[in-house]
């Protein structure tokens, strides 16, 4: 540029007009001054400045070691003062760089390493860095108007330092938080901090070049660079910049350095993808952070293929370094995939161009994205940029996205890399050639495609000497018409096999024919395969090339299918021959002496596409090999571009690696393998403690003093079954008496002095007899004492057998028997059940559901297991152990691999797109999951279950009690197989037992024994007898050899180390991260299935069965057993007695060895002696009664202290989760917020102009930073408002509502002349909704225009070239005009619905306004704000028509943790003002204690389910009485804003989380933010009335305070006068309402309408008024109106008020409610029994009260005889 010459200018330009004699003339003067120059040349002639105007001190040096400083001479310029930029540009050697173009059209962009030494007002530098080198330092002096001088210094050599000063350099800048690394991080200096890290990866670089290994130093620098967080522009060049320097040699990245760099260069992409949304960033930014970032992503490309292909040709096909590679190398394709939201997404919209695409590439890799019409039906053929040949071709692009892309853009990425970049896949030795790809994008989402009607051709390049094992080259001369046979082998299986024959086709223009055979020569006769060449040219395949050329098949090559030719293994192994003949001409040429000379060419090919997502195996489905394949390209034809898994591998575990690792350093999977073992060792003590309390509770018990029939058929076996329901056990004492269609028992009373009986649960046996059999069975009467302290008693079913018919007879029942629950009866007839009660819905789901979970369920029945079941509780919770710890190590082996997959495709069905719950690989994983831990799992239950009992030892001592309890036992095993018959001829002789009654008396121990003898029975009954037991003898088929149990613990043992151990080993090749992530989700996955998921499956199954089955469900407890060597019997003897002298009923073996050991006992009578009797009846009526009315009472104050209790815990939950994500500050910051945005011009808005002038001047400079000197800004501070504390995280949006065109209102007939137009206020009714464009010009109605908007001049490119000085001057023209993009000109004109369920209306002054309208944001910079303001104002964006404009901003705080949203209303009505509003809301919408919040929520939405069950039970119970209670709607209130609040938060959550997923994708947020504070608004509202309705309530829950009762029942009593009173008093006030209405509605703003004076006057009354402003109004009225209204409201009304409330409380105070008031006796007398019950000593419960008298109790013969009369009130029972 020529030297600039100081002076004044005037250009005038002259227009003549030859039709007149006039002319026109215009002139601009300017003034132009010099450019700054050295102090030293002022008044000189020279204008060249001398290179030395500066120097570097010291003059030389090594780099990193010592530091330099730059000192340049004073500038001098008349406007001084001048800014100083200095900076270099750095070249490492060895390093290659990206080149990026885009648009595709233009020129590429030039990427150099700059690096600023120094920015400022002086000329001088601090000490800085510089790298290795011959630098050539650059310094720009610059005015304020933007004139520079540009000086390049001599250039200087910098030494580089060795490899330990480097590191000790690397150890000190990236030392942790006090590093100057993180220092410049954490003070935001992006710049400063990434200056340092270029400068030291370049110096490692250089290294790396001369053959240092910087291993170290890369794993360092990777390291780091992955932990930071970006903030800027500044800091995606520096961190790319410094990653793709120690990234450049391949041989010195490590695994470690690969996966922490793909890290970074993904956070880089995506923080790019992030700053460039609406074309923030310059496309020159956007190109050269591109090509920074794509140049470090291939050169871990290259690391990855160069690592793997070592370490797989040392024969490793496993190993850390290879799992590295592909984790680098998908985090890397990730990250490309964020290079097309980049381009595609963010900066292609801005363009109008119908071929746009971007260019990347290198020398090694080339990407091409470009830009594509969904609806193209045409064919395509992409390729890429730089030196390929590579292409694909698409048969149309509308078959590759048959269902459109609705939302986003849609484009492909195509990719060749001459490298492959899978080389750590196990098969990938077999590739050969370059690498492709192609993906369909739509939006932010590549399409996965596949089934294909019409294949896609790939054509891509063979790599040198890909070929020199798959091909034979065969060269020969043969007389014309001779055939000629060449011999070969086939190398690789599964591919296809080409021929290709070279010679002067136009010498000899013959036919070829080729014959191929396999095993033997071929002959024209015989052969396997031929072919006739050339191929015809309309059947020769072509492909479209550039410049309308095509590709071509060649027309002497035979290609054979994979599937024709078939090539196998075994044909590779064993050199299976092939053998080739070729035969120019035909027979008839034979003789004619010409020869041909020619090539054959015989190779393989194989086309293959690499299974990214699942396997990472190359893979061949799909793919054949095309037409084109040729010596030097492969051509495949593909059906898909992606396909779904079948089988999924596990993740990969090197257990030398894992071994090796330190467990200090990642201990969470040990520590969670020792923290199941521990629980697991706590439990099993309780477990094996239980166990032996169940010895106690499993047996039959004998009712003492009970004397048993001998006859077998008067032998009853009674199983009593305690529901499950909450304190469902009882202490009394059970008594029931059977009736049969003969007779009927004696009262039996089901005790036993030894064990405690009828609990939770619990199933209790019982061995009675009756003097006669008592038949079929009719019904069973059942009831019990009301004793004890518990005595409710919930009975679930009884079961009766015959022990001598063997018939079984259920009584169902499944009620209580309590005075305080069901109809407060203990006593209950009880019919049989037949088979269709059995199988009833409501019988069949309780017994299902209750043996599932008791028995059936893992789990759950460790706890609940049944007593008789020999399945221990020890053994289920050691299987539980196993079931856990290979759950642990499944669940870890499949870790992540889920998410390896694409999801699945929707399944469309009559029009409609279901997606799957669950994709095919996840399917996969759960039954390969289940095959590893179902058969040890079940196998080990299967032992426990069924092993035997260990046969006892025999001994002298044991023999004859060993083989009595065998023979006991076995009369009980007997299963109901019809009635037992006998031989003996004595009718009276007794079945199996006799019975003997002692003569001693006074012996209690003695008579409460039961003596049983075995009969002497005949030779017949007794050989019948020993077949029986013979029989019996055998063993059942399910049972297993008694050993088999500790086949069980060895497998549990076994299963638990293995598998605890490996997934130890996991945890410890996951890394530290991973494995937590790990541990949090398995625990959290485990506790919600099992708590949650478990038992709502068993309700399922157990209903399904119900419904279904409908079969009922059999008791599969196991007969009793003896007990074994180590078990002994629970006894407690107050006589001292030894057990083989008294035993104790506590089992069915302790009864059965001491019949063996008692066998001199005698049978007696049912004779007691006087302190033995008992009553047999139930207690009379009226104790009954006064004990029903005595619990009541209880339950009655119980339920008001736990009311109490419940409901103060509730609206504790309520206040924590309110006050818990409110912020004291939020008030603080809503006037910061107002303070910098609103007050101010704002206030001065009163028109259109004024408006502008606002947005201009006061909000843009606000919300958004002003640009440097050079045009640039700084991204971190344009995004803060000047405290800079809040952060606006959107566009400032403009929206107004308008008014729609033509006349919407006609003036006066009388007035027209004055006035013909008139205009409306606004209304719903009368707004604008339609589209248009720019100039509210109708959308139909098209007009071409360019709007421009001048702008700043730039700072100048750095030049290469060395010159004296350059300048830059604003300039006007093409260069520096700036067009708005269509997301710029378009939005303003389009219209924009409210959405349905997210959007509020807006209440102004003037009328109400929905969410809806005309809106645009304003930019993102300053500039952008400003230009768009500017465009709007030229276009009357606001006109006449506008009645409504909202300026919206949302504002976030990251140190409070707040969001601000801003709305600021201006009004423009018909009355020509404008009225302003301003709402500013703050809310925390991201919680930082989110987890407590959540439980928080999860007990609130507990308590109002349960508030909501309790409310519904009392209102279906009592429908009238419910709904006439004022506190039933209370409640009802209390539940619905419960679940409204609940549903509007969670909702409100979702908008949040959604907010947060589009940041990612770099998409507009605003109205997700506006709708979620929207809804935070109305949860605010609901929570505050929930609070307000649950604290009332406790006017209700302390009703027994005699004030508060006194007060709650004034307000009831006084209700009806007060109403009456209001309705008088309401028409007084309405009267003077309309009075001061229309006195003053004209006049004062407090009376303006009905609403605004009515809220005067109640105001008045409270004694807030303006008595100045009243009589402004009217001097007389006004105060006659007040002292009228005081008089009436003040000394009248409020006296009657007062005195109507005095008389109804002083009535209540003088007779209080008793009942209600003697809550706090009932607490201190509850309080005292719980005390006094604590002191009681264990022993004494379940003791039966001696002192009871007996009874006598005799069967009422006269009954027996009216069986009718029986059936008739079973009859009625059943009906009722």
């Amino acid at each position: 540029m020529p030297a600039q010459v100081r002076g004044n200018y005037t250009i005038r330009v002259s227009n003549y007009d030859p039709l007149f004699p006039f002319s026109r003339h215009a002139e601009y003067r300017f003034q132009v001054f010099p450019y700054p120059i050295p102090t030293s040349l002022l008044g000189g002639n020279s204008t060249d400045i001398p290179p030395d105007v500066c120097s570097v001190i010291p003059p030389e040096g090594v780099s990193l070691v010592e530091k330099f400083c730059i000192v340049c001479e004073d500038f001098y310029d008349e406007l001084g003062p001048l800014s100083t930029n200095i900076r270099y540009e750095f070249i490492p050697d060895g390093v290659e760089m990206a080149t990026t173009k885009f648009p595709g059209s233009g020129p590429a962009t030039v990427v150099d390493i700059i690096l600023n030494v120094f920015s400022g007002w002086v000329l001088y530098t601090p000490m800085v860095d510089i790298p290795p080198g011959l630098i050539v330092i650059e310094l720009m002096v610059s005015c304020p108007d933007g004139r520079n001088t540009t000086v390049l210094l001599d250039p200087i050599l910098i030494k580089s330092p060795n490899k330990a000063q480097v590191t000790e350099y690397m150890d000190g800048f990236y030392d942790g938080a006090i590093g100057p690394f993180n220092k410049f991080l954490s003070m935001r200096s992006s710049e400063e901090a990434f200056s340092g890290s270029v400068i030291s990866s370049g110096v490692a670089a250089s290294l790396a070049n001369k053959g240092e290994d910087i291993t170290e130093i890369t794993d360092k620098v990777a390291e780091n660079m992955a932990a930071v967080e970006l903030q800027d522009y500044d800091g995606i060049v520096g961190l790319s910049t410094s990653t793709l320097l120690v990234t450049a040699f391949p041989d010195s990245v490590s695994g470690d350095a690969q996966v922490h760099s793909s890290t970074a260069l993904k956070s880089t992409f995506e923080k790019t993808r992030e700053l460039s949304v609406n074309n923030s960033m310059s496309v020159d930014e956007v190109n050269r952070a591109s090509a920074l970032m794509f140049t470090g992503a291939v050169n871990v490309f290259k690391a990855s293929e160069v690592k793997a292909e070592s370490e797989q040709d040392g024969g490793t096909t496993s190993s850390n370094l290879l799992e590295a590679n592909k984790e680098a190398t998908t985090r890397n394709f990730e990250a490309l995939d964020v290079l097309d939201d980049i381009y595609l997404t963010n900066m292609m919209p801005g363009y109008d161009e119908d071929d746009l695409f971007a260019d990347v590439y290198m020398s090694t890799m080339h990407v091409r994205i470009k830009r594509e019409d969904p609806g193209d039906g045409s064919e395509k053929v992409y390729t890429v940029g730089g030196q390929s040949d590579s292409l694909v071709r698409v048969p149309s692009f509308s078959s590759l996205l048959p269902d459109g892309c609705p939302d986003g853009e849609v484009g492909v990425q195509f990719l060749e890399s001459n490298f492959n970049p899978f080389e750590y896949s196990n098969n990938s030795r077999m590739i050969k050639s370059d690498v492709t790809g192609l993906a369909v994008k739509c939006g932010n989402l590549t399409v996965p495609v596949s089934e294909l009607d019409e294949p896609l051709d790939i054509l891509t390049r063979r790599e040198n000497k890909s070929l020199d094992d798959l091909m034979y080259i065969f060269t020969a001369s043969a007389p014309l018409g001779n055939i000629s046979v060449f011999q070969f082998y086939a190398k690789r299986n599964l591919s296809a096999m080409s021929f290709s024959v070279d010679f002067n086709s136009t010498l000899f223009p013959h036919d070829v024919t080729l014959w191929l055979s396999k095993h033997e020569p071929p002959t024209p006769d015989t052969y396997d395969w031929t072919a006739t060449l050339p191929v015809p040219e309309d059947q020769l395949f072509s492909i479209p090339w550039i410049n309308d050329t095509s590709l071509v098949s060649s027309a002497y090559q035979w290609l054979l299918p994979e599937e024709e030719v078939d090539i196998t293994d075994f044909d590779v192994e064993n050199k299976t021959e092939y053998f080739i003949g070729v035969q120019f001409g035909t027979d008839q040429d034979l003789g004619s002496g010409e020869i041909v000379n020619f090539t054959l060419y015989a190779f393989e090919t194989a086309c293959v596409y690499f299974e990214e997502n699942s396997t990472h195996l190359w893979q061949r489905d799909g793919c054949n090999v095309g037409l084109m394949s040729n010596i030097t390209h492969i051509h495949c034809q593909c059906t898909h571009l992606t396909k779904f898994a079948g089988f999924v591998a596990p993740n990969p575990l090197n257990i030398q690696d894992a071994l090796k690792a330190n467990i200090l350093e990642n201990p969470i999977g040990l520590i969670l393998v020792l923290a199941v073992f521990s629980g697991y060792l706590m439990g099993i003590v309780w477990a094996r403690k239980t166990d032996r309390k169940d010895i106690a509770m499993a047996g039959v018990a004998l009712l003492p003093g009970h004397k048993l029939n001998p006859r077998r058929e008067c032998q009853y076996v009674i199983t009593v079954y305690t529901g499950f329901r909450g304190n469902a056990g009882t202490t009394a004492e059970i008594t029931l008496v059977l009736y049969g269609i003969h007779y009927e028992s004696a009262p039996l009373t089901l005790r036993d002095d030894n064990r405690v009986l009828f609990q939770q649960g619990s199933v209790d046996s019982f061995l009675v007899s009756t003097e006669d059999p008592l038949g079929v069975m009719t019904h069973m009467r059942v009831w019990h004492n009301n004793a004890g302290y518990s005595p409710s008693w919930y009975l679930g079913q009884i079961v009766v057998v015959n022990r001598g018919t063997n018939q079984t007879t259920y009584f169902l029942s499944n009620r209580w028997l309590a005075v305080d629950e069901d109809d407060g009866k203990i006593e209950r007839l009880i019919p049989t059940a037949g088979e269709e009660e059995m199988t009833k819905f409501r019988n069949v789901f309780f017994a299902k559901s209750s043996r599932d979970m008791n028995d059936g369920h893992l789990w759950f029945s460790v706890a609940g297991r049944p007593a008789r079941s020999p399945f221990t509780r020890v053994q289920r919770l050691s299987c539980c152990l196993t079931l856990l710890y290979s759950t642990m190590l499944t669940n870890i082996m499949f870790f992540g691999r889920g998410d390896d997959f694409d999801p699945p495709e929707p399944l469309r069905i009559a029009g409609l797109e279901i997606d799957p719950p669950i994709s095919l690989p996840q399917l996969m994983i759960g039954i390969q999951s289940a095959v590893i831990i179902l058969p040890v799992n079940l196998l080990i239950v299967f032992l426990f279950r069924n092993s035997g009992a260990r046969a006892p030892k025999k001994s002298s001592s044991k023999k004859m009690d060993s083989e009595t309890d065998s023979r006991f036992l076995k009369l009980l095993q007997q299963k109901p197989r019809g009635k037992k018959t006998f031989t003996s001829n004595n009718p009276d002789t007794p079945s199996f037992w006799y019975a003997k009654e002692k003569s001693i008396l006074g012996n209690s121990s003695t008579d409460n024994k039961l003596s049983v003898l075995q009969s002497t029975l005949d030779q017949d009954v007794e050989g019948s007898s020993k077949k029986e037991d013979k029989d019996n003898d055998e063993p059942k088929k399910s049972s297993l050899p008694w050993w088999a149990v500790f086949v069980g613990w060895l497998l549990v043992w076994a299963a638990s180390f293995v598998a605890a151990f490996f997934t130890v080993l996991y945890t410890l090749s996951f890394g530290k991260a991973k494995a937590e992530a790990w541990v949090f989700t398995f625990v959290t996955s485990f506790v919600t299935d099992l708590f949650l998921v478990q038992p709502f499956k068993l309700m399922l199954v157990a209903m399904l069965f119900a419904l279904l089955i409908k079969k009922p469900v059999e008791d599969e407890d196991p007969a009793p057993a003896p007990t074994e060597d180590d078990e002994e019997y629970i006894y407690n003897d107050p006589q001292g007695e030894s057990p083989t002298q008294k035993k104790v009923w506590t089992s069915a073996t302790v009864w059965m060895r001491y019949i063996g050991t008692n066998r001199a006992a005698a049978y007696g009578t049912n004779t007691k002696s006087p302190d033995e009797e008992r009553s047999t009846l139930p207690p009379d009526e009226s104790v009954l009664a006064e004990a029903r009315a005595r619990s009541a009472e209880k339950r009655k104050r119980r339920a008001a202290v736990l009311e109490v209790l419940v409901f103060g815990l509730f609206v504790t939950v309520i206040m924590l989760t309110a006050y818990q994500e409110r912020s004291p500050l939020a008030f603080y910051m809503t006037q910061n917020v107002k303070e910098q945005i609103v007050e101010g011009d704002f206030s001065e808005v009163n028109d259109i102009p004024s408006f502008w002038s606002w947005i201009e001047g006061d909000l843009i400079p606000t919300t958004r930073s002003g640009e440097w000197y050079n045009g640039e800004a700084d991204w971190a501070v344009d995004k803060v408002l000047p405290d800079m504390l809040t952060h606006p995280l959107e566009a400032v949006q403009l929206r107004q509502v308008r008014l729609k065109p033509g006349q919407l209102c006609e003036t006066p007939e009388k007035m027209q002349e004055f006035a013909p137009r008139c205009t409306v206020r606004h209304s719903t009714l009368a707004a604008d909704t339609d589209d248009y464009i720019q100039g509210w010009i109708p959308y139909n109605d098209t007009i071409n225009s360019t709007d421009t908007v001048i702008c700043a001049p730039t700072l100048p490119p750095l030049t290469s070239t060395v010159s004296t000085s350059t300048v830059s001057t604003p300039v006007t023209g093409a260069n520096c005009t700036v067009f708005l993009t269509r997301e710029e000109k378009d939005p303003p004109w389009t219209y924009k619905f409210a959405s349905l369920i997210g959007s509020f209306p807006y209440f102004g002054q003037h009328g109400t306004y929905l969410t809806g309208g005309y809106s645009t944001p304003l930019g993102k910079t300053r500039t952008s704000g400003l230009r768009l303001s500017e465009f709007l104002q030229q276009h009357n964006w606001l006109d006449e028509r506008t009645r409504a404009v909202f300026v919206e901003l949302i504002l976030y705080n990251p140190h409070a943790n707040l969001f601000s949203v801003v709305s600021l209303a201006v009004e423009f009505t018909n009355l020509g003002t404008a009225y302003r509003g301003v709402e500013v809301v703050t809310l925390r919408l991201i919680q930082q204690d989110a987890i407590l919040l959540f439980a928080m929520r999860a007990v609130l939405a507990v308590f109002i389910l349960f508030f909501a069950l309790k409310e519904a039970k009392s209102f279906f119970a009592r429908p009238i009485e419910y709904l006439s209670d004022f506190w039933s709607w209370v409640e009802l209130l209390v539940i619905g804003i419960g679940f409204s609040s609940l549903g509007v938060y969670f909702n409100a959550q979702g908008i949040i989380d959604e907010a947060a997923e589009q940041r990612k994708t770099s998409e507009s947020v605003f109205d997700l933010y506006k709708s979620a504070v929207n809804w935070f608004q109305i949860y605010t509202y609901l929570l505050a009335f929930l609070i307000c309705c649950a604290t009332l309530k406790f006017i209700r829950l302390l009703r027994f305070n005699s004030h508060v009762y006194a007060l709650s029942t004034t307000i009831k009593k006084s209700s009806k006068p007060v109403l009456q009173f209001f309705f008088v008093a309401g028409i007084i006030l309405m009267a003077f309402t309309q009075m001061g209405n229309l006195l003053f509605g004209i006049k004062l703003q407090d009376y303006k309408n009905i609403l605004t004076s009515l809220t005067s006057l109640c105001t008045m009354m409270l004694g807030s008024f303006d008595f100045n402003a009243l009589v402004d109004g009217h001097y007389i009225l006004g105060p006659v109106m007040f002292f009228s209204y005081q008089a009436v409201m003040q000394f009248i009304l409020l006296s009657m008020f007062m005195t109507i409330i005095m008389d109804v409380y002083a009535e209540e105070s003088q007779d209080p409610n008793t009942d209600d008031l003697q809550l706090v006796g009932f607490i201190k007398e509850t309080t005292s029994e719980a005390v006094g019950k604590a002191n009681r000593s264990l022993s004494t419960v379940g003791k039966n009260n001696n002192t009871k008298t007996w009874q006598a109790y005799r069967p009422d013969l006269e009954y027996r005889r009216k069986f009718a009369d029986v059936l008739k009130e079973l009859d009625e029972v059943s009906k009722s």
